[in-house]
């Protein structure tokens, strides 16, 4: 998140922060740790986690608790 800020501030407002555009996007991209391949695994596999930990958040899928009295 921080490097394709980062990236965005050298890029589209000529921020001078001491470090090359294409430098912070290779690092974003996964590109200098060899992982382009499997972001959009990870980004798949996260997305269905926030899914999932969204929908037992809401008690959709939870039995009523019936009272007995």
């Amino acid at each position: 998140m921080l490097t394709g800020i980062a990236a965005t501030l050298v890029g589209e407002w000529s921020a001078n922060i001491g470090v090359p555009r294409s430098l912070l996007l290779s690092i974003h991209r996964g590109e200098i740790l060899g992982l382009q391949g499997i972001y959009p695994i990870l980004n798949g596999l996260g997305l269905l986690g926030l899914l999932v930990t969204g929908l037992s958040m809401t008690s959709l899928f939870r039995k009523k608790r019936s009272k007995s009295e």
